[in-house]
């Protein structure tokens, strides 16, 4: 158990340092997300017309059990909120063939979530609410195999 740890740890290591990114993961606790754990990220924008791309990375191990991963986005902005969108991530193919890169028993997946837009200059904040269901009715507690993940706006 401790070797799968360790070479986890590395490849997290080696993940990150080889990509120059600015961005802040949230990393879960024994790779699960609660579904009581929203996961805030705050953002800070300085030029009101350059536009932004709102992108999502996320971490996950090759145990991690389903295809997708679906959870809501909530944008506030100066203490009032401004939407609220439902996201939905492909995490695998339908073969079973991860998306994502990686090498060992962690990938990683990122993806665009909106088209480039305009944000206010300020502090937005963006919660993410865990959204899975368990055969479509039962809302999942903990999702497994989920260990990061970051929200971020990028360039156009």
């Amino acid at each position: 158990m401790k070797t799968v740890f360790f070479q986890s740890l590395i490849i997290l290591i080696v993940i990150n340092s080889c990509k120059p990114t600015n961005n802040d993961y949230y990393s879960f606790p024994k790779s699960t997300w609660s579904s009581k754990k929203i996961v805030q990220f705050d953002i800070t924008t300085k030029d009101s017309l350059e536009q932004k791309i709102m992108q999502v990375s996320i971490r996950h191990n090759t145990t991690y059990k389903y295809q997708n991963i679906i959870f809501l986005v909530h944008h506030s902005f100066k203490e009032k909120k401004i939407s609220t969108d439902t996201i939905e991530v492909l995490l695998a193919q339908d073969n079973g063939k991860w998306l994502g890169t990686g090498k060992g028993n962690i990938r990683e997946f990122s993806k665009t979530l909106q088209p480039p837009k305009t944000y206010q200059n300020g502090r937005h904040t963006f919660s993410l609410e865990l959204a899975m269901r368990d055969n479509t009715t039962v809302e999942l507690e903990n999702l497994y195999g989920i260990s990061d993940i970051s929200l971020y706006l990028s360039q156009k």
